[in-house]
């Protein structure tokens, strides 16, 4: 198992426009303004982690991704649930918060750090100086 996570941000522009903190997991981080239909398996083929906002994710799209192991919805984005559970994908749905991008860090963060436990890889820590 890859430790590096490769997280990508379909239409960050619809999100916020507030910086995002860095998260304090080994990734690899795509962001994207706004992403169409067809570009939507291009863009996430070798992601781990997807976010999207107002950035549908259909059935067919699902079963191109073979590496997606979540989805986080920021906003009114149509994800499929059923092809989702259907591979073992998690859908979450971020909770409103007065500092969204804080919010959408700490909840990757938190997933990352369950799903390392749970395969048995030791918690990351921060490099000194950080």
């Amino acid at each position: 198992m890859s430790a590096k996570e490769r997280v990508a941000f379909l239409d960050r522009a619809a999100f916020t426009s507030d910086d995002l903190p860095i998260p304090g997991f080994d990734h690899n981080w795509s962001e994207y303004p706004a992403t169409a239909a067809e570009d939507v398996v291009p863009r996430l083929f070798w992601a781990t982690t997807a976010i999207v906002h107002g950035c549908a994710i259909s059935a067919a799209a699902i079963a191109a991704l073979h590496k997606l192991k979540r989805v986080v919805v920021t906003g009114p984005a149509v994800v499929d649930a059923a092809a989702c559970a259907a591979r073992g994908i998690a859908v979450y749905l971020l909770p409103a918060d007065t500092l969204p991008g804080q919010a959408l860090i700490e909840l990757l963060e938190t997933l990352v750090e369950e799903d390392r436990r749970q395969a048995g890889i030791a918690p990351q820590r921060p490099a000194d100086g950080a």
